[in-house]
């Protein structure tokens, strides 16, 4: 099989947002849930701190500006750190018709896989692929950590055709790619 590709910004930050998560191992909490998980503790620190004032426990004695000059700085922080997070991610996408981003040629011999960008040619043995995963259609074939071939979904012609490479994954990995991640559908 052989897929010639065109890796853009938009398909490099959809990859880098998963990789991410993978590596945290957060995949699961996503923006509400994060929300959620904060509400919850604040709530939990307000009732922690009505234990120390058992003899009054009434809300008109809370006093609402104090708490609120409390919480000011740690959603500062929290505000500053998506912000440079964000600026972080955008800063460090890759040239243009780099390494990474540009048109590639991906082709899937039983000897590995074959990659041919304007710049580059690899070669990766099978037994390089920890896992082949895939995220809203897109197909990623890690083969580190962080590193993986990214396979858009707008490339493949059909869900048969996209079932036909990771057959060809499975079947040249064999059970190397379940030892050393996870193959999901």
């Amino acid at each position: 099989m052989v897929k010639t590709i065109n890796i853009n910004e938009k398909d490099y930050l959809a990859y880098t947002t998963y990789a991410f998560k993978r590596l945290s191992g957060s995949q699961q909490q996503k923006g509400a849930a994060f929300i959620k998980t904060v509400a919850i503790w604040c709530i939990l620190a307000i009732a922690f701190m009505f234990m120390f004032r058992i003899n009054s426990i009434s809300l008109s004695s809370f006093h609402w500006p104090s708490a609120a000059l409390t919480t000011l700085p740690f959603m500062a922080f929290i505000i500053v750190y998506f912000v440079n997070m964000h600026k972080l991610q955008k800063s460090s996408i890759p040239n243009e018709n780099g390494m990474i981003l540009g048109e590639k040629t991906i082709e899937f011999k039983s000897e590995g896989i074959i990659e041919i960008g304007s710049l580059s040619k690899c070669f990766y043995k099978w037994e390089s692929i920890g896992s082949l995963e895939e995220n809203n259609g897109d197909i990623y074939l890690f083969v580190d950590k962080l590193i993986a071939l990214i396979i858009p979904a707008r490339y493949f012609s059909s869900d048969v055709e996209k079932e036909e490479l990771k057959t060809i994954v499975r079947t040249n990995t064999g059970d190397h790619i379940f030892r050393h991640g996870r193959l999901e559908n």
